[in-house]
């Protein structure tokens, strides 16, 4: 069970459960910063956070846990009375606010004149053995690319904890490099489970700048009817047999991708500049990358007078045309020419340096490559709008997209030169 400190700062960094644990990550690992999804992906904010409360009206777990029949449509009335919910279950009902200006309100909740909690507009209540709690949930696409998580909140001691949770990723572009793993039993499990308390929770909302209550609805799993082509859902099917027959259909459909073949040089006429940069801020790795595969980098960030640095070089083999927009690299060599130890500090000319890894082309951990370590080439004419595309489901590639554009058709390209570290997941852009 974890613990939080209830605090107006208690709140989330981002919508995406997912772009918190990997922007706290990159306070700690310098130079593995990334940009922020709310801004790479507006529209994520339409998707994410099914969220709503449960107060005396809700349905309840009687006390050996087993669930009831569910919360119905036609148990809530078009505009029902709002819920007085007891979260620090001090016998004090919660007055419920919807608090904010049209477009950015937030949810408080209120006691004897003090704040207990606040929360986004949309946010579940959920009562236990009629016991409230607040249930969160996060369920974001991106192009291809799914993270589904919940977390059900208990706020009745002096620091909020995680009752209970559960998560699950994955991505439909199967037989891609990148990628990330389909589940058809994980998902089922995840989605039934949220399901089940999302039958016995209230949603509150906001709608013409009120505060509203509804029952929950549940999970929609729409894209397994993006592809009528392909798959259709067998009304006999338990969801898990639905799940894994969209897989083996999609994995058909699809195919495994024929390599092209291997290549001379890169299909570059000239010698690319490229950059992995969050964006943002002093950090970047600046490189060069040649047409016979050889390459030069330089790895710098700056925290006021403190400079970390990295000079390197190194070398590609086997190209191997994947696409006609995309070459997959091996890494033959890297090479540090700083001079210095990794992790050396000095002074010079009125600034400390600190000897840092070659970024861009380390592992999640900021270790150097080795040897071996695969990336991806493409051309500016890479697509990723559907299935079998070079790009779509490559969520961890596109974030760090200066562009942050979206694939929506196959017009879309990515429009520049992009190197994918499918050992990090990150990128550098030409």
């Amino acid at each position: 069970m974890r613990s939080i400190p209830r605090t107006r700062f208690s709140t989330r960094l981002s919508g995406s459960e997912r772009e918190t644990a990997e922007r706290i990550r990159s306070l700690f690992q310098n130079g593995q910063k990334r940009p922020p999804a709310a801004l790479l992906i507006p529209l994520a904010l339409l998707i994410a956070l099914c969220g709503s409360l449960v107060g005396c009206q809700t349905a309840s777990l009687p006390q050996d846990g087993s669930l009831r029949e569910p919360v119905s449509l036609s148990t809530v009335s078009p505009e029902p009375d709002l819920p007085s919910p007891d979260l620090n279950r001090n016998g004090i009902p919660e007055e419920v606010r919807l608090v904010g200006a049209y477009g950015s309100q937030e949810l408080q909740f209120w006691e004897d004149g003090q704040l207990i909690d606040r929360e986004v507009p949309g946010v579940c209540l959920y009562s236990m053995d009629r016991q409230d709690y607040i249930l969160r949930a996060s369920l974001e696409e991106y192009q291809g690319s799914f993270f589904y998580h919940y977390e059900l909140a208990d706020l009745s001691g002096e620091f909020e904890e995680t009752a209970r949770w559960d998560r699950v990723t994955f991505d439909l572009n199967f037989h891609a490099p990148f990628h990330q793993g389909f589940d058809p039993e994980a998902i089922a499990a995840f989605v039934e489970e949220l399901d089940g308390l999302l039958a016995h929770s209230v949603r509150l909302s906001e709608a013409d700048g009120r505060l509203v209550t509804e029952a929950a609805p549940a999970v929609a799993l729409d894209w397994l009817d993006s592809f009528p082509d392909i798959f259709v859902r067998d009304p006999e099917a338990s969801l898990a047999e639905d799940l894994s027959a969209f897989q083996d259909a999609m994995s058909r459909a699809v195919g495994v991708p024929v390599p092209l073949g291997e290549t001379e040089t890169l299909p570059l006429e000239e010698s690319l500049q490229m950059t992995f940069s969050s964006g943002a801020g002093a950090w970047s790795s600046d490189l060069e990358l040649r047409p016979d595969g050889t390459f030069a980098g330089d790895y710098h960030d700056a925290d006021g007078a403190t400079l970390y640095v990295c000079r390197f070089h190194g070398s590609f083999r086997d190209f191997v045309q994947l696409t006609d927009s995309s070459w997959l690299l091996t890494l033959d060599e890297l090479v540090l020419d700083t001079g210095r130890p990794l992790g050396e500090e000095w002074d010079e000319e009125g600034f400390h340096y600190i000897s840092s890894g070659p970024h861009g082309f380390t592992d999640r951990e900021g270790t150097a490559l080795r040897p071996g370590a695969q990336f991806i080439l493409y051309t500016p004419q890479a697509q990723g709008h559907a299935p079998g595309t070079e790009l779509y489901g490559a969520y961890d590639f596109w974030t760090w997209w200066p562009e942050h554009g979206q694939f929506l058709d196959a017009g879309d390209t990515l429009g520049c030169y992009g190197l994918y570290n499918l050992t990090a997941d990150v990128g550098f852009f030409s």
